[in-house]
């Protein structure tokens, strides 16, 4: 869930050239831009999201000291035309790395599906990120080998102060 996830409800960006996004894409991931922590934990976790390339997607820098040493993880969010959704690339310092495939969802937001194969064999992954009053919402489930899907965790994501 590290570094994701990323992100509050921008009500307005200025665009200072033309996007290289369809604006149905820019919207859709306009959310996700700027700098976010999570509440109770300010001065240890802080995801900075921003547009790159003309707006063309959205990289995420996380810092995250919640679990002790602090953790760097780098995220790119954006559309793939020729697949026709959202794609999301993670890499951890830790050495993990997450690819998902993503969807619009009913919360104006995204959820994202992705999968990893481990000694305990496949887990599958469902992740959910929505614009809420007060930032993010961004929540996953798991299931290991086609068990039910079971919830692991959930944040609420709050602009951070500089």
């Amino acid at each position: 869930m590290r570094g994701w996830l990323t992100l509050a409800i921008t009500t307005a960006i200025v665009h200072s050239a033309a996007s290289a996004a369809p604006p149905q894409v820019e919207q859709g991931l306009a959310y996700v831009v700027g700098e976010w922590t999570i509440a109770g934990y300010e001065g240890r976790y802080l995801d900075s999201c921003k547009w790159f390339d003309d707006h063309a997607f959205v990289v995420c820098d996380t810092m995250d000291g919640r679990h002790g040493k602090p953790q760097h993880h780098v995220a790119a969010i954006g559309w793939s035309a020729e697949a026709g959704n959202y794609t999301y690339l993670g890499y951890g310092q830790d050495g993990s790395s997450r690819l998902d495939r993503c969807f619009a969802n009913s919360d104006k937001g995204l959820t994202c599906l992705g999968e990893d194969r481990g000694a305990d064999g496949l887990t599958q992954i469902r992740s959910y990120i929505w614009p809420t009053a007060t930032g993010l919402g961004i929540r996953q489930e798991r299931s290991l080998n086609g068990a039910p899907w079971k919830e692991v965790g959930q944040v609420q994501y709050i602009p951070a102060k500089r």
